[in-house]
């Protein structure tokens, strides 16, 4: 696997819309990925339960989600204790006893040849001490992007709309045909 550097990413971006909904893609654009940022931070109040039948999988509890306006459509599909929108640059004040889900801006438009990884920016641990838990992204997924974060320390707090990770593109040898395996549940960015 060979990673997109910003010329072929930029390209794919205007031709191919490999990533939308992004604010500024002079700014967001690295020199090996692209800066997401933070549409929804919801609150996990008591974890699910994975299954291997996923019709006995239990979902977790959610209790506030924080929304950036404009972006609410992002967590229609869930059941949230209480949604607040926000304006951009609006300070969250963090938990660091809790969990919790963030949603991003982007979605990404994969090609059957491309998959992604994702990790935090560096300001994310070097300002406020939080981080993300997550995985990589198959070829051929579309759809917004859901990490775990978590706050480590007390009074840390992040704005809502801030480039809070990153995601950089993988070449593969061989188109992968996302949507023909078994599970591909998470297609079009479902948050749960």
């Amino acid at each position: 696997m060979t990673v997109m550097g910003s010329e072929t990413l930029k390209r794919l971006i205007k031709e191919q819309d490999i990533i939308s909904d992004y604010k500024d893609i002079d700014i967001q654009i690295t020199a090996n990925g692209f800066d997401f940022r933070l549409a929804a931070l919801i609150e996990v109040k008591k974890a699910g339960q994975l299954r291997i039948d996923k019709s006995g999988a239990k979902r977790p509890e959610l209790g506030t989600a924080y929304v950036l306006k404009g972006f609410e459509g992002h967590i229609k599909n869930i059941e949230t204790e209480k949604t607040i929108i926000l304006d951009e640059g609006t300070l969250i004040e963090l938990d660091d006893k809790k969990t919790y889900l963030a949603v991003t801006c982007e979605k990404v438009n994969t090609p059957e040849n491309t998959n992604f990884e994702i990790e935090p920016r560096s300001s994310l641990f070097r300002y406020c001490q939080c981080d993300i838990v997550t995985g990589f992204g198959e070829a051929g997924y579309r759809g917004l992007l859901t990490v775990l974060f978590k706050p480590t320390l007390p009074n840390a707090a992040i704005d809502i709309g801030v480039r809070f990770m990153q995601v950089s593109f993988n070449r593969l040898d061989s188109d992968a045909h996302y949507e023909d395996q078994k599970e591909n549940s998470y297609q079009g960015g479902n948050i749960l």
